[in-house]
């Protein structure tokens, strides 16, 4: 279990922050369906709770994710594994890659049951191309993916975050300085590179998107911008991800995961290390390094790399 000092600076700020700088943007370019259909068949949710929450948004207008998370009858991070998952069933039924983003779901609602979308989804788990793997993270089961297109976003933000990192001509005050300390580390062990990245790091000032980028879900921040106006939590990961990776950490030792905080109910994303034996969480809220053992607050959705991602369930 984290300790102090994991502490959360304007928390209700943040937590709001949070919830919709990372998920406005996750349903808008996708139509949900069968959300509530999909919410009582995995048994998050009962038929009498789908009924209440669709007989309030029938009054309201409001949308069914949002919905049943206020009445609290399930939790962001089971309802974005869940439409996560069917981002999946969508693309294999599709047979393209779905531009995947993250934000707060905007057109959730539910539908009548499909045999056909029951066949893919039974179809996408058992797919050659998902690779199931003994507990990864936090005690969760991974299924790997190599398929990362989905993630478009995810991965140009690292490889704009890259690109900054190694242009030798770089004159932000802030960039240079990061690849300053990229080089006092390079001669180090490798847990001091870890902990020297994440202290290094976790001195930028969190701040959500809306107030750098004056509107939530902004997917093209710079590192120029990270060190000079801060960032939010995902800004934090990549940028660790991008330092490890240019101290020589290969790409199969590093994964930005996606998380549910268990205790603050909201979501979160953290980058995961493996160093020798051990995988440790470097986490923008928590200055000290701990392995993933010894953290319990958190519960993973996805996790992503350079060339592979990761979807988990109990």
């Amino acid at each position: 279990m984290l300790q102090k000092p994991f502490s959360r600076k304007s928390k209700t700020a943040e937590q709001s922050g949070l919830r919709s700088s990372f998920f406005r943007s996750f349903a808008r370019n996708i139509k949900t369906f069968k959300l509530g259909d999909l919410l009582v068949a995995s048994g998050l949710i009962s038929a009498g709770q789908l009924q209440n929450a669709l007989e309030t948004q029938a009054k309201t207008g409001g949308q069914l994710g949002r919905i049943l998370i206020g009445q609290k009858a399930l939790t962001t991070g089971q309802l974005y594994r869940a439409l996560t998952e069917q981002w999946c069933m969508r693309a294999a039924a599709a047979g393209i890659a779905v531009m995947m983003q993250f934000g707060m779901p905007v057109s959730a609602q539910a539908h009548e049951p499909s045999t056909q979308a029951t066949n893919v989804s039974m179809q996408f788990a058992n797919s050659a191309a998902a690779t199931p793997q003994s507990p990864d993270l936090f005690g969760m089961h991974a299924t790997r993916h190599s398929d990362i297109t989905p993630f478009k976003k995810w991965s140009e933000l690292i490889d704009s975050f890259q690109a900054q990192l190694e242009n030798p001509n770089a004159t932000s005050p802030g960039v240079v300085m990061w690849q300053k300390k990229i080089r006092e580390l390079s001669g180090l062990s490798r847990q001091a590179q870890i902990n020297g990245i994440n202290k290094f790091l976790n001195q930028i000032p969190y701040v959500d998107d809306l107030h750098v980028y004056g509107r939530y879900g902004y997917w093209h921040a710079t590192a120029t911008r990270f060190f000079g106006s801060g960032g939010d939590c995902k800004d934090y990961a990549i940028a660790k991800y991008v330092s490890l990776r240019a101290l020589g950490f290969s790409t199969d030792q590093l994964k930005i995961a996606v998380v549910e905080d268990k205790v603050e109910a909201l979501s979160h994303a953290i980058l995961i290390v493996r160093s020798g034996d051990n995988n440790f969480v470097l986490d923008n809220q928590n200055k000290i390094v701990e392995p993933v053992t010894a953290v319990d607050r958190y519960q993973p959705i996805f996790s992503i790399n350079s060339k592979n991602w990761w979807l988990y369930r109990a």
